[in-house]
């Protein structure tokens, strides 16, 4: 199968990793600091998926330099990059292609359906934690497999063949017919711990400990439930009380020394995702007419410290 990665920074490294591993043929678009690295030595992949060293990556830093024949293609950008990757991507379309975004937070998949035709467009949730340097990537957590479902509608027969050929490269799979429980409680785990974590600079395990930062994603949970009923979204638990009572007994035990991904690219000078977390749940809850105060707070400070940091 021929593949492009189209954003290969940590997630889409190791999936295309993976991919190019079990024989197909993968191409890398990314950042030069990365891909020129992999041209010249390898991608080399460690942690606790084991080491692999793959060689055979094809590697682009322009879209120029892309073919425009691909089976599949996996959206792994940021979530402020989704449309500007949608227009790109729309050019490189056949009748055989298939995309598979695999990205944080909400809203990823109504803007690629602006430029992606809903039959060929598929939703995955991933919840594997990675860290990245030039040529190299760690996985260092896994709570679940990736899940792969169309928020669209396209017919479950096709997803299955690609998450069986996740599988069958090293990175389990699965499909849904719900994906849309799946990337709401990934956006309401993120938002409740991510943000907070980057403002105080501490680990999860520490926001749970303490009685005010609990309290405060206490809030920010029973926001997001009360605007996600108001939108319609069914979530699993069906309540906010059973959510939390998960959240604090099992979620944030099996992470509780790790720090939020959001603090790195900020220590890095990047921009952070949290209009597609924090910032979406404002949105919503301003469109729906559900008041968000905490999700909004914690979106303007994160802004605040992006531009502490760059200034």
């Amino acid at each position: 199968m021929k593949i492009l990665v189209f954003g290969a920074g940590a997630i889409g490294s190791v999936i295309g990793g993976f991919l190019a591993n079990a024989g197909h043929d993968v191409t890398f678009l990314g950042r030069k600091w990365h891909v020129d690295i992999i041209r010249e030595n390898g991608l080399f992949i460690t942690g606790i998926w084991g080491d692999h060293l793959i060689d055979s990556i094809r590697t682009a830093t322009e879209i120029s330099q892309l073919d425009s024949d691909y089976d599949l293609i996996l959206i792994t950008v940021k979530s402020y990059s989704t449309d500007e990757a949608g227009k790109a991507v729309r050019d490189l379309l056949n009748e055989k292609t298939y995309v598979i975004h695999l990205q944080n937070g909400l809203g990823n998949a109504e803007t690629l359906l602006k430029y992606i035709p809903p039959d060929r467009l598929i939703t995955g949730r991933v919840i594997f934690g990675v860290e990245i340097e030039p040529g190299c990537v760690r996985v260092t957590v896994s709570a679940d497999e990736t899940v792969l479902g169309s928020i669209s509608g396209s017919p479950l027969p096709e997803i299955k063949k690609f998450a069986d050929v996740l599988s069958r490269a090293g990175i389990s799979a699965r499909i849904t017919a719900e994906i849309e429980k799946y990337v709401w409680a990934k956006a309401l785990y993120n938002c409740a711990l991510n943000p907070l974590a980057t403002i105080l600079e501490v680990p999860y395990g520490f926001l749970a400990e303490n009685p005010f930062t609990r309290e405060i994603m206490d809030r920010v949970i029973d926001e997001i439930y009360e605007v996600g009923k108001k939108m319609g979204v069914k979530f699993e638990p069906e309540t906010a009380v059973e959510y939390r009572q998960l959240f604090y007994s099992k979620l944030i035990p099996v992470t509780a020394e790790h720090h939020a991904s959001m603090l790195q690219d900020i220590k890095m000078g990047k921009k952070t995702e949290i209009d597609a977390l924090c910032g979406a749940i404002a949105r919503y809850g301003k469109e729906y007419g559900v008041k968000t105060p905490v999700n909004s707070l914690l979106t303007d400070l994160i802004r605040a410290k992006e531009i502490r940091q760059r200034t």
